[in-house]
């Protein structure tokens, strides 16, 4: 009735150690790349949600003739309510009208903390 489990293969400790140590370092290999490719996306999220901002600020203009005071004039109408849009960084967008309120300038930092301007900024190329 009992069988005799002499002979059956398995893995020794050492092969065991062998594959976690390799698996160790192809994971500390790999991490470097996926930081890289965190940065990549926040840094696109950055670009689309400074566009989407310049095309809602262009709607508030076309409508009302000059831009706004603040961003929150653009909740609701032109930007969807509970929509939090923040830089790569987490801060809020800096957003100033001109004094004549037919200019802007609007930046925000990217995962790098460096300040990107808006394409629709005012300030860009001048």
């Amino acid at each position: 009735m009992l069988k005799n489990l002499k002979g059956n293969g398995g893995f020794t400790l050492l092969e065991v150690l062998l594959v976690v140590a390799l698996l160790g370092i192809l994971g500390s290999m790999l991490l470097p790349s996926l930081d890289g490719a965190a940065g990549k996306a926040k840094n696109a999220k950055l670009a689309s949600d400074l566009t989407t901002l310049d095309n809602a600020l262009l709607l508030y203009k076309m409508d009302e003739g000059t831009y706004p005071d603040d961003l929150d004039a653009l909740v609701g109408d032109y930007i969807g309510k509970g929509k939090e849009l923040k830089d790569a960084s987490g801060e809020e967008f800096v957003y100033t009208p001109g004094v004549d309120k037919m200019t802007y300038t609007l930046s925000g930092k990217n995962a790098e903390g460096e300040t990107v301007t808006s394409d629709g900024s005012s300030s860009v190329g001048a």
